[in-house]
């Protein structure tokens, strides 16, 4: 978890809010779905665009594994991915 100082404004954080200080303060954690990183994916290649969602089910899938088990899976509270279209 990230420890922070910071003022909250309507349920959000800003990073240039947050201050570091050497004072006896309290600190609190910032919730972890306060953050969030998303995104959409499109591709022209003929091949992966006919690609059917069980096949981007199963992508996805492996980038989940190895975003909980890589470097960075103490960086992760949790991840999902979700699959729109056909």
């Amino acid at each position: 978890m990230v420890t922070a100082i910071c003022a909250k404004t309507d349920k959000t954080v800003k990073e240039e809010e947050c201050t570091k200080t050497t004072e006896e303060v309290t600190v609190t954690l910032v919730p972890a779905n306060l953050t969030s990183i998303s995104g959409t994916l499109t591709t022209r290649n003929i091949i992966m665009a006919n690609w059917q969602k069980a096949m981007w089910q199963n992508i996805l899938n492996r980038a989940l594994r190895m975003l909980a088990s890589g470097p960075f899976r103490s960086h992760f509270f949790s991840a999902f991915a979700t699959i729109n279209g056909n």
